[in-house]
């Protein structure tokens, strides 16, 4: 028996409710050619296909379009779970969670009472209606919109009841009873009430990665070690957050921070029984401070000074700015002048970008400061213009720019987000090296780093830069002043390497040892006792050690696929029912620990931005609530960082 042939096959036809689904949004519209609602077009691919659902999601699962979709989109939506039994009720909610979340993110210190009749706004239920299934309405989203508008909306309650206190308790399952590390130090604001910024750190088991996230802003009365310590213990106990799986601390280099005795390590050590808590002062504070000391020892006051008053001449005076601009321009045939940096001591990048500025517009510099002399007839023009016509400075900017260009390639490396103490190891002691080689025999240089300097071991031919030995040869100096020059340079590393010698954790040869962790050391046959001495400065116990032993030995008998340090000990983890969880637990624990202080750092540029002059008012717990949900939306690669 024949089948009768169908000629009144179904097409489907394209609904424009499909364009507010998270799976089609931005991309998926009517073909803009013939307007045909049977034929639909992808706006990043610009390719046309049948406005039919199996085909359009096939095409979103293609590799051509998840990279133009990465391309185009660097921000995520986040998606809205909300339950109400009432449907315009529960658009209405999710469209008022969206508008607290976009607030919070984007204009937490701005009016935002008309924000609500932004058209962008409204179109919010429509979204909601999209997302929850292809047969919602257009009524029930007026129905939704009118209700939306009609409330009287405060967004701080819900930024602090509901949306900080969701993400808060993300964070806190994520964390679990796994063991952790802490960052902190003291900031005090324009209002001069002094915050403890807390930051953790731990292995995330949703993101399968090591991640710093904000905790908490309290206030503290005094800032000394029993404050601080208070501080801390009640922040944990008010996140419920056992104190015995704390393993380390970061913290700058005050004094009642590393004190011995009475500090904030020997006081949680002595008073909570943390025998084996690590202490790791903030490398960044560190390479700072030794950076300063060394300078204010060894180089001539006035090159310090000059680095200072050029940005001070130019950032009073707009006038000076555009002379100066003029003869820039004039010069180097309409190019653009650098901006000139501000040199502070307490801030870890500006050393380094503000010598290079002025070394890179040196001439430039010289004609506009010749030219003030005249005009302006200031002693401080005149002072300016004979410092930078003695070549004597010129040599030692050119000298400090070598050294703190490789000092801030380690500050970055500490500073980097996404830097593991591996990497970050691996840099201070690349630092330190290349530092020894200018000035030290290769006898001295490849012994232990934090061994003092001695006479014996210097070299009798330092070598200062290639640079600056070029650069000397230009200029007829007297033998004098040549060895009082070069004399200056090496004081200036001695110094330095003094300095930083010093600076180092206390433990730093044994955390040093955190290198067997890369993918090359673990996969090797041979291995050494190193990673013993890693495991009972952690506190192992001696038959927990055994089996990190015995599990170190055969981890290169196994193929593993990715050779980075934490996709590889995932893998590890993760290995045929977790036979190797003992060994990878340990290497996870040595990833967590905080070696500089950067994202607390982060932390209260953040703060000032938003405890300004015009956010005073803003409470402690509203401020926590925003910063909680900036910092998760971050980590969850739901906003650009």
């Amino acid at each position: 028996m024949e089948i009768p042939y169908r000629n009144n096959a179904y097409v489907q036809k394209f609904r424009s409710l499909w364009q507010y689904r998270d799976e089609f949004k931005d991309w998926l519209k009517v073909r803009p050619a013939s307007g045909k609602a049977s034929q639909v077009f992808c706006t990043y691919c610009f390719l046309q296909m049948d406005a039919n659902l199996v085909d359009i999601r096939e095409h979103a699962k293609t590799i051509m379009h998840k990279k133009k979709l990465a391309s185009k989109t660097g921000i995520k939506e986040i998606p809205l779970k909300v339950t109400a039994k009432n449907r315009s009720t529960r658009i209405s909610n999710a469209a008022e969670g969206a508008l607290t979340l976009f607030i919070a993110e984007h204009c937490s210190t701005m009016s935002v009472d008309n924000l609500a009749e932004h058209s962008s706004i409204k179109e919010i239920p429509f979204k909601v209606i999209a997302n929850e299934s292809s047969s919602g309405t257009s009524d029930a989203a007026e129905d939704a919109l009118t209700l939306f508008n009609a409330k009287n909306y405060t967004y701080t309650e819900t930024m602090r009841n509901m949306l900080a206190s969701h993400f808060r308790q993300q964070l806190l399952d994520d964390i679990g009873n796994q063991k952790f590390s802490i960052f902190f130090n003291e900031s005090t604001d324009f209002s001069l009430t002094k915050y403890l910024g807390l930051v953790i750190r731990y292995y995330s088991n949703n993101q399968k990665k090591i991640v710093n996230s904000f905790l908490e802003l309290i206030t503290v009365e005094t800032a000394d070690a029993t404050g601080i310590v208070d501080g801390l213990v009640a922040c944990l106990k008010n996140h419920k957050l056992n104190i015995n799986q704390l393993i380390g601390i970061g913290t700058d280099n005050a004094l009642f921070m590393t004190r011995i005795n009475n500090g904030v390590r020997a006081r949680l050590q002595r008073d909570y029984g943390l025998k084996h808590l690590i202490l790791i002062r903030c490398v960044c504070h560190s390479l700072q401070l030794a950076v300063t000391h060394a300078c204010k020892g060894s180089m001539p006051k006035k090159t310090e000074y000059l680095v200072r008053e050029i940005y001070m001449w130019f950032s009073v005076s707009p006038k000076r700015k555009y002379q100066y601009k003029n003869i820039y321009e004039k010069i180097n045939c309409g190019e653009t002048a650098y901006k000139m940096t501000k040199f502070c001591d307490n801030c870890w990048l500006s050393i380094e970008p503000a010598v290079t500025n002025i070394l890179s517009q040196w001439k430039e510099l010289i004609w506009h400061f010749k030219v003030a002399t005249v005009t302006e007839k200031c002693y401080a023009a005149e002072r300016i213009y004979y410092l930078l016509k003695d070549k004597r400075n010129y040599l030692y900017l050119i000298f400090l720019r070598s050294i703190l260009n490789d000092v801030q390639i380690a500050v970055k490396a500490f500073e980097c987000e996404d830097s593991y103490p591996l990497k970050q190891v691996i840099a201070l002691k690349t630092l330190i090296v290349s530092l020894s080689k200018k000035i030290l025999t290769p006898t001295a240089w490849q012994k232990d780093i934090s061994e003092p300097i001695y006479k014996c071991y210097m070299r009798t031919d330092p070598f200062l830069g290639d640079i600056f030995e070029i650069e000397i040869t230009k200029y007829s100096f007297d033998p004098e002043t040549l060895k009082t020059i070069r004399q200056r340079c090496v004081n200036f590393l001695i110094l330095l390497l003094k300095e930083l010698r010093q600076r180092i954790p206390d433990n730093y040869k044994q955390l040093e040892s955190i290198h067997l962790l890369s993918y090359e050391e673990a996969v090797k046959s041979k291995k050494t006792y190193e990673i013993i001495n890693l495991a009972e400065i952690l506190g192992y116990p001696p038959e927990q050690i055994l089996k990190l032993w015995t599990q170190w030995k055969i981890l290169y008998m196994f193929k593993w696929g990715s050779q980075e340090i934490m996709s590889f000990w995932n893998e590890v983890k993760n290995y045929n029912n977790n036979v190797l969880a003992d060994i990878s637990e340990f290497a996870i624990l040595c990833l967590s620990l905080p070696l500089s202080n950067a994202e607390v750092e982060r932390l209260f540029s953040e703060m000032n931005l938003l405890k300004s002059k015009q956010g005073d008012r803003m409470s402690l717990m509203t401020l926590n609530s925003i910063l909680c949900i900036r910092d998760s939306l971050r980590k969850n690669g739901l906003i650009s960082p």
